[in-house]
C-alpha cells in the first residue's frame, strides 16, 4: 500500500520513467507501457488522460497513435506529475490523518511532518523524469551485476 502517493500516481510515474528511458521510441500504446511496467492497462489509460489534460503528454489517435511527451522529460518535474494525479494533498494533509491540522492548529506530529513534507516536496520539484529514469536503469543494472 503506497504511503505518500496513490496507486494511480505510482503507475503514472512508473510508465513515464519507462517512456523517458527510451527516447528513441516516439509513441507508446497503453498496452506496451502496461506490459513493460506491470500496470493494469485500463487504469493506466485513465491516468494518462489526466496527464494529457495537464499537458505532460499528447495523445494521437489512429493506427500509429499512442502517447508521447508534450515537452522534454527533462522539463517535467515529479512534483508536477504528483500534483496532477493526486492533487496538492502532499503539501496539506496531516500525517496522522486529522482533518484540522495546520500551522495555527497543529497535531502533535505537525512540526516533524512539516519538515519531512517540505523536504519531499523540494526533492520532487527538483527531480525530473530524465535523471530519475537513468537512476532507475543504473539501479537495475547494478542489482543484476550484484546477483550474478
Amino acid at each position: 500500500m503506497p504511503v505518500l502517493f496513490s496507486r494511480a500516481c505510482e503507475y503514472a510515474v512508473r510508465a513515464l520513467f519507462e517512456m523517458a528511458r527510451r527516447p528513441e521510441q516516439e509513441s507508446w500504446t497503453i498496452q506496451e507501457l502496461a506490459s513493460r511496467t506491470d500496470t493494469p492497462a485500463p487504469f493506466l489509460a485513465k491516468t494518462f488522460q489526466s496527464l494529457v489534460k495537464g499537458e505532460i503528454l499528447i495523445s494521437t489517435k489512429g493506427r500509429r497513435g499512442g502517447f508521447a511527451f508534450a515537452r522534454s522529460p527533462q522539463k517535467i518535474s515529479l512534483m508536477e506529475i504528483v500534483e496532477l494525479i493526486d492533487g496538492p494533498a502532499l503539501a496539506h494533509n496531516c500525517a496522522l490523518g486529522l482533518p484540522a491540522c495546520s500551522n495555527d492548529d497543529p497535531c502533535p506530529f505537525h512540526a516533524h511532518w512539516k519538515t519531512i513534507r517540505d523536504s519531499i516536496a523540494s526533492a520532487l520539484q527538483q527531480q525530473t523524469l530524465t535523471p530519475g529514469a537513468s537512476r532507475t536503469t543504473s539501479r537495475r543494472n547494478t542489482a543484476r551485476r550484484n546477483n550474478t
